[in-house]
């Protein structure tokens, strides 16, 4: 069984989802501290051919507090605003109808949390490119406290806790983990990687990567989508 561990984020790029996709288990770490100024509740989507920052306000967020005690702030403004200027970013996208009505359909429920509208969002887009995947959260997991121990560890246990013998991890988290350290523990360790995925946006020659997987769904759709998750590689 293949496993991985993140952080819940908003409607996060297409990489994400590839590791979503790559794995038979995925656990949303949600009961470590929030980042400033990461990704957990922001993200880039297209407008006038340029990354424009969209991002979740937040009620007193502070790395001294884990992510799934912190609050959304004025969602209700919020969510009109940002359905606005979807609308406003790709009412001309091939399938903006789709995907439109789509994401008013998502947001058409309640969220108070963070950690409920980010992992809420991941789901949605995984519920809606067909994945099998099953989804767990760390907050729910019985995995054994390991007190100041390194994040390292603490994915190695929820491993064990899940019979996985294979964890893979986002290409740039080699420098935190190591191989040997997982193979002792009876668990290989594998780094996934996207390969150079472009596709045609509004302007067909200046591609503007990593946006959000609103972008990649809004211009290739759900089937076109589902064949983007294929292009990455292991190592």
């Amino acid at each position: 069984m293949t496993v991985a561990v993140m952080q819940p984020y908003i409607f996060p790029y297409l990489g994400y989802y590839q590791l979503v996709n790559a794995v038979d288990y995925f656990v949303f770490f949600d009961d470590v501290n929030y980042i400033n100024k990461g990704w957990i509740n922001r993200n880039n989507i297209l407008q006038n051919n340029l990354p424009l920052r969209f991002t979740l306000p937040l009620i007193k967020a502070s790395q001294n507090k884990l992510i799934n005690e912190i609050e959304l702030s004025e969602y209700e403004k919020w969510k009109s605003g940002f359905l606005k200027t979807i609308e406003m970013s790709y009412k001309k996208a091939p399938f903006f109808n789709s995907i439109n009505t789509w994401l008013i359909d998502f947001f058409s429920s309640s969220y108070t949390k963070v950690s409920e509208i980010t992992s809420a969002s991941i789901l949605a887009v995984a519920t809606l490119l067909q994945m099998k995947t099953k989804f767990y959260y760390s907050s729910l997991l019985k995995y054994k406290s390991l007190g100041d121990q390194d994040g390292q560890m603490k994915v190695i246990e929820i491993c064990r806790l899940l019979n996985a013998d294979q964890y893979i991890n986002p290409k740039n988290g080699s420098e935190l983990y190591d191989k040997k350290t997982f193979a002792l523990n009876d668990v290989q360790l594998h780094f996934i990687n996207m390969d150079n995925v472009v596709y045609t946006q509004f302007k067909v020659d200046a591609f503007v990567p990593y946006l959000s997987i609103i972008d990649v769904l809004m211009f290739n759709g759900i089937d076109g989508t589902k064949e983007l998750l294929n292009k990455y590689s292991l190592i």
